[in-house]
Formats: structure tokens, sequence, C-alpha cells
């Protein structure tokens, strides 16, 4: 873990949070636990972007679930077929 302790980062100010942040985000640690992290401004910006993605997906409930329409058709055969030829490569592996 990258971190630097809460009275280091007193001390020698921002440029030593700087100077971690090369080696990825950086871990405040006060009172011997992680208090906060800092991230480099693109890694922010990663996150944020995303964030953003995954709330503008619509989640389902399961009744809007199962209304759905079927995206495929498989009969019972190619059903069993895909198990069974799954569970074969268990015993292989």
């Amino acid at each position: 873990m990258n971190a630097i302790a809460a009275n280091d980062l007193k001390r020698h100010g921002i440029s030593a949070v700087e100077l971690l942040l090369a080696n990825g985000p950086v871990h405040i640690i006060k009172r011997n636990q992680p208090v906060c992290v800092v991230l480099a401004e693109d890694e922010y910006e990663k996150l944020t972007r995303a964030a953003q993605a995954n709330i503008s997906v619509h989640s389902h409930t399961v009744m809007e679930w199962f209304a759905l329409p079927a995206s495929g058709v498989s009969t019972k055969e190619d059903i069993d077929q895909r198990l069974k030829t799954e569970r074969d490569s268990w015993d292989s592996a």
C-alpha cells in the first residue's frame, strides 16, 4: 500500500504526496488507520466517468426482467448438451 502518515504529511506537505502519487493512490494514515486516499487527477476522472456510465445503465426489477422478450431460443436438448459439455470439462480440470 502506498501510504503516508498524517504527521509526515503535516511536516513535509503536499510535495510528499506528489512523490508518492507516482506509484499510485496514496493512503493517508492517522492513528494506524487509513482515513482517506489521494488520487491523481486522471485516476479521479476515470473513476468519475465509470461511475456516471454505471448510473446511466437501467436496472430492472425482477418482474420487469421476466417481462423482457426472450433474447434467444434453445431447446431442452441444446441446454442439456451445453451443460454436459461444461460438466465434462470440470472432470478434466
